[in-house]
């Protein structure tokens, strides 16, 4: 039987975004508010994708110094982690928990719903909250909000939408026929649970991308004891680079005293890094503070000039791996089971015994054959709403009630990180975080940015609700 709910807030997705809004939500909420949090996966709830990995061998790429989930207590997660040093934290490389651990990606999921329950405990009376497992698949907007059509049949009438989506599966990749793409050699979800199972059945695969999910993959199988091989693909052949220890560096860039072009910028820093010598990663970490404003600052045609020509490079050096990780990666290309292919996929094909791989190779007027027995993309998140395969957001465009920002890197979102519509008017009702507003807010994928978003957030839905108690009284 179908059912209605009723809810002051419905957080659509439980990853870290998600659950931090929640968490907050319980702690500042001083008057009775309902909050829903929807996760169609019992597993994920509370983790979300990425902390939900059971692997060890699935490392932070940020030490533990700098993960607290909380920006006014920047040691939060290393007092929690260092607490629980003993039972918790215990794979072999990890020998004592400091501010410099790159620890288990499964700790930090713990961490985070341990965040959620306690905040809950603490909650004053009348504030609740709801754990839903189901998705949301369209919605609809009623004189008190939000009516929010759940995959079960289940209607949740809201006040508030918020939308932590985080990153959704990569788009496939451009060749002459998609048929491919229907074949059950082709995995195009890279973070599917039965994906490890298949493919250790295999002899050899094809990973498609070199980003963090390819390192994340070649890990996990080696862990897994594959000895199959493991073919890379990406066209320029950049992997994501090491940490290091480096002196940190009062290096910046001021738009406001240099031309706001990614050409000068890019000079200065190469400049700068050449005259003194010094560690790339130590400027690399001093722009971290500007870089929203150094975002803010270029032109259109200046943004997307880094979308093409900087973004790959820009992205391998500032999302850098645990070096443990850096190493055993490493070793697997020495040992010759993981290979590198520099270069563009133009053609798959799937016969009886597995697939041939037609790669255009960088820089040669050449195309050759690879035989894997199973490919999978790991390209990186599909960022342009209108190509996703998601109701809810394909339900939103369509409406009117969001619309893709001029980068189609997500949603267009106001400082708050309200929706705008198709006018360019903030949603009352629907709200975002995290990845959908990387369009607008560039630094908006990792822990410090989010934290504090869904700190800021948790307060406007809160004033929002005092607000509307007042109006109610």
């Amino acid at each position: 039987m179908n059912r209605s709910y009723n809810c002051g807030v419905a957080i659509v997705g439980a990853g870290f975004s998600g659950t931090l809004v929640s968490a907050h939500l319980m702690r500042r909420a001083s008057s009775t508010l309902a909050v829903a949090l929807i996760e169609r996966s019992a597993r994920q709830l509370g983790r979300g994708v990425a902390y939900s990995t059971t692997m060890d061998c699935h490392l932070l790429n940020v030490p533990a110094g700098n993960m607290s989930a909380f920006p006014d207590d920047p040691e939060h997660f290393l007092r929690w982690a260092k607490a629980r040093e003993k039972s918790v934290v215990n794979p072999p490389w990890v020998t004592g928990v400091t501010a410099t651990s790159f620890l288990p990606r499964r700790v930090y999921g713990d961490y985070l719903c341990g965040l959620l329950d306690e905040a809950e405990r603490g909650a004053k009376s009348g504030v609740r909250l709801e754990r839903k497992v189901d998705e949301a698949v369209g919605l609809t907007l009623i004189p008190q909000g939000v009516s929010l059509r759940l995959a079960s049949g289940d209607c949740l009438q809201t006040r508030r939408v918020v939308l932590a989506l985080g990153n959704f599966p990569p788009g496939h990749p451009a060749v002459a026929d998609p048929t491919f793409y229907q074949s059950p050699r082709y995995h195009g979800n890279p973070w599917a649970s039965e994906l490890l199972a298949t493919l250790l059945m295999t002899e050899s695969c094809l990973l498609i991308g070199s980003g963090l999910t390819m390192v994340d993959w070649a890990i996990a199988l080696n862990e897994a004891g594959y000895r199959g091989t493991i073919h890379v693909v990406s066209r320029r052949g950049l992997w994501p680079k090491a940490h290091r220890p480096a002196d940190p560096l009062a290096f910046g860039i001021d738009p406001d005293a240099s031309p706001p072009a990614v050409r000068a910028w890019l000079q200065r820093i190469r400049q700068y890094i050449r005259s003194l010598g010094c560690d790339w990663r130590a400027v690399i970490d001093a722009l971290r503070p500007t870089n929203q404003k150094l975002w803010d600052a270029l032109s259109p045609p200046e943004q997307q000039r880094f979308l093409r020509h900087v973004r790959p490079y820009w992205d391998c050096h500032r999302h850098r791996l645990a070096p443990v990780v850096a190493e055993r990666l490493q070793a697997l290309v020495e040992s010759g089971q993981l290979v590198r292919h520099v270069g563009r996929i133009v053609a798959c094909q799937e016969d009886g015994s597995g697939v041939e791989v037609m790669i255009r190779d960088r820089g040669l007027d050449r195309i050759r054959p690879l035989f894997v027995d199973a490919v999978v993309n790991c390209s990186g998140s599909q960022s342009d709403y209108r190509k996703l395969d998601s109701p809810l957001v394909s339900d939103i465009l369509a409406q009117h009630l969001g619309c893709p920002d001029p980068l189609s890197l997500g949603f267009n979102v106001d400082p708050t990180g309200a929706l705008l519509d198709g006018d360019g008017k903030p949603s009352p009702y629907l709200f975002t975080l995290g990845p959908p507003q990387k369009g607008i807010f560039w630094e908006t994928t990792a822990v410090p940015e989010i934290r504090v978003q869904a700190a800021r957030l948790a307060m406007v839905l809160v004033e929002h609700e005092e607000k509307q108690g007042l109006v109610a009284g």
